[in-house]
């Protein structure tokens, strides 16, 4: 019924898409909050579109080379793209030899999730951000990240930014040696996705201070924004979009966005995606996803300027 409704609102020459599986590129590795949100889409995609949505995991260089091959695929919408703020915004802000244009190269489909970042601690760090602004005033305290140029680099860099305060990169490979870097206590603070430090800070192996985002997450509505704390402005999030390649029909980009906001809307789906600190934003149709991506490449570059962070992929 899904997919009758849906083919009834667009023109007949998206009637015949899709004739075979779709294959639903994932940037990164499985099992990360990413792929997980990713898969839980695609199952109920798969019904709606009643077709198989496959997803595809194309790990490396911060989501480049996943991104990469979405951008020479076929523009027939059977090859999408579960992009990200670290392929589609800070990617573009920080390196110069990138091989897609985030904006140019890509026909958005659909945002699809959007989780706050959080600054976080050592079980006996800081109390708050009050005492890690303190602690951090001598300008010789650390930061980990999940590596140079990456989201939770430059989301850590617009911290220091907007308080003035100074603090040596230590980049690790990858969001997990860092969150056990911070739980050793190796380093003083850290910011990550909610997604990727809810489970271990439940554990009681690091704590979590605040959140980045301009309104409180749903998921955790005890913890302040910055903004609130007096570093405003301060809106940095991750978030997932669904893509395509450009040239790809209109269309079939119309018949996959309304089938992604059909997917979003169900209450179950979006439940789970809580679980996962993914908060379901609002409908946004193919241009405003466009729009938004190339504001938030602007946001990453204003910080990446500012830190002086001009880098080629290694």
């Amino acid at each position: 019924m899904k997919r009758r409704a849906l083919l009834a609102l667009l023109p007949t020459a998206a009637l015949a898409f899709p004739d075979r599986a779709i294959t639903l590129i994932v940037p990164f590795a499985a099992g990360g909050s990413t792929d997980i949100a990713a898969r839980l889409l695609s199952e109920r995609l798969t019904a709606i579109l009643a077709t198989r949505v496959v997803v595809e995991n194309r790990t490396g260089a911060g989501g480049a080379l996943g991104s990469e091959a979405a951008r020479r695929a076929s523009p027939d919408g059977h090859t999408l793209l579960f992009a990200s703020a670290s392929s589609h915004g800070a990617n573009p802000a920080v390196f110069r030899d990138l091989p897609y244009d985030a904006v140019a190269d890509f026909a958005p489909v659909a945002l699809t999730g959007i989780t706050p970042l959080a600054l976080a601690v050592p079980p006996r760090g800081a109390a708050d951000v009050a005492a890690l602004r303190a602690l951090l005033a001598d300008g010789r305290g650390a930061y980990g990240s999940a590596g140079a140029g990456s989201l939770t680099h430059l989301s850590a860099e617009l911290f220091l930014q907007r308080t003035g305060l100074r603090a040596e990169h230590i980049p690790y490979r990858g969001g997990a040696p860092a969150l056990e870097a911070l739980a050793r206590a190796e380093v003083p603070f850290a910011m990550d996705t909610l997604a990727g430090v809810s489970a271990i800070a439940a554990d009681g192996r690091i704590r979590l201070l605040a959140v980045g985002s301009a309104r409180p997450a749903p998921s955790h509505p005890q913890l302040p924004t910055l903004e609130s704390l007096g570093l405003a402005p301060y809106d940095l999030s991750t978030w997932n979009a669904m893509l395509a390649p450009a040239g790809t029909p209109p269309e079939r980009v119309a018949l996959l966005a309304r089938a992604v906001h059909a997917a979003l809307a169900e209450p179950a789906l979006a439940a789970r995606l809580a679980g996962l600190g993914v908060d379901v934003p609002e409908p946004t149709g193919p241009e405003a996803t466009r729009a938004f991506i190339a504001a938030e490449i602007a946001k990453f570059r204003a910080v990446a300027q500012a830190a002086g962070l001009r880098l080629e992929r290694p």
